[in-house]
């Protein structure tokens, strides 16, 4: 019998900048309601419970922008009163039928300190008589598109509303919705770019990806490793920063990097070297959305790795695997390249190359689990004997820890 919980993902939604400066929560039931949710009312008073109850809006959210949708019935129900309102912006559904009472209710909404949004904007009469009162406005652009397109978000621009643009699913459409002006953008295309050309590296990235082959080597030096961390002021200092940081709670400050390298030792020393790859980004910082979802996928493959009975190495090379997969997006360079001259263990590069064997099974999860194809993960978790609340699980514990870490690992990293 299935349990009684519910799991909460999130998608993030970038700035103009690609910068993560929202979420939405999203819900995560059973397969079935991914096709339909009977009871939508207690589909999202579940998830707002879970936000605000049991597991803190800061834990999921890092104090971004949360959106939550809403339905017509669930807009009246006193649970508002209820729960702050500071950065919460209600999704209003595009099938409302709009009267006095849903118009004065929405204005007493507001009155509390929610924002709102129209979620999947069509210019209907209903929709026309929302718009005075939405701050938010958000346009799926594989639905409204050519002229048409165009000439909604003239109109929604010119009486101020922030546009949002939904589905945007790779680089083509994210460069589409920008030149038309959208102000928001919600979608995997920043993990899935248009054109991988090979680029020239600037330092910092070189010495990033020779310290990651120097410690996938077979007897990395400690003395190499010390040499080259300190020919970086940059990484000498982050490195500091993270082995000081709240994550490891040493009783005493570190202060060479000898002795930092020798107290996290090899295998969190790569994870941090690529975590310092994303993190340091162009775009982003800490809030560089490849960041996150490499983190995400370390965290969730980690997990599977786990609940599959599977200890340690197995469940880091999981975790190893999930924040190499998005390496070639980071860095404009095919996978083969990368991969061929760091000395990365054989299963993990069929994974990551041609998602065979278990990890491989993992990567193809998490690629499934973002694109929202749910029947093809339902088949990978069948082929790896993994319940889908056990993955829902994992992908939440995932959400969290990826708040945790960068709350606690990047804080103060230049």
């Amino acid at each position: 019998m299935e349990d009684s919980f519910i799991y909460l993902g999130r998608q993030p939604i970038l700035s103009r900048h690609k910068k993560i400066v929202a979420y939405e929560i999203l819900y995560r039931r059973s397969f079935e309601d991914f096709a339909k949710i009977e009871d939508e009312n207690q589909a999202t008073s579940r998830v707002i419970v879970n936000i605000f109850n049991n597991i803190g809006i800061k834990n999921i959210t890092g104090g971004k922008k949360t959106f939550i949708n809403v339905n017509i019935q669930l807009l009246f129900y006193d649970i508002f009163e209820f729960i702050p309102s500071k950065n919460i912006v209600i999704e209003i559904l595009e099938n409302t039928s709009v009267d006095e009472s849903v118009i004065n209710r929405i204005k007493k909404i507001k009155e509390m300190g929610f924002q709102i949004a129209l979620d999947d904007y069509i210019d209907t009469p209903d929709t026309r008589k929302l718009l005075p009162y939405a701050d938010y406005v958000k346009i799926d652009i594989l639905q409204t598109t050519g002229d048409t397109l165009r000439e909604t978000v003239d109109e929604l621009k010119s009486i101020g509303k922030i546009l949002l643009a939904e589905k945007v699913e790779n680089y083509q459409y994210f460069k589409d919705a920008f030149n038309l002006g959208f102000d928001l953008f919600q979608g995997y295309f920043f993990a899935r770019p248009s054109v991988i050309s090979h680029r020239r590296f600037d330092p910092y990235e070189a010495t990033l990806i020779n310290l990651l082959k120097l410690l996938n080597s077979e007897s990395p030096s400690i003395d190499q490793i010390e040499k080259m961390i300190k020919s970086d002021v940059h990484l000498t200092f982050n490195l500091l920063k993270f082995v000081n940081s709240a994550y490891f709670s040493f009783k005493s400050k570190i202060k060479t990097i000898r002795h930092a390298v020798m107290m996290i030792g090899i295998n969190r020393l790569k994870i941090w070297v690529l975590l310092m790859m994303y993190a340091d980004a162009k775009v982003g910082g800490i809030d560089n959305p490849l960041l996150e979802l490499a983190l995400i996928r370390g965290k969730i493959m980690e997990n599977v790795a786990k609940k599959l009975g599977r200890g340690l190495p197995f469940s880091e090379m999981a975790f190893l695997t999930g924040i190499l997969s998005l390496l070639d997006v980071l860095l404009g360079i095919s996978k083969e390249e990368i991969l061929s001259d760091l000395n990365i263990d054989e299963e993990i590069k069929k994974a990551l190359i041609q998602e065979q064997g278990t990890l491989g099974k993992m990567v193809k999860l998490c690629e499934d689990l973002e694109a929202g194809d749910f029947i093809a993960m339902k088949k990978e978790l069948d082929d790896l004997g993994l319940k889908l609340e056990d993955f829902f699980r994992a992908e939440e514990d995932a959400v969290l820890f990826v708040e945790q870490i960068k709350q606690n690992l990047f804080e103060g990293a230049v």
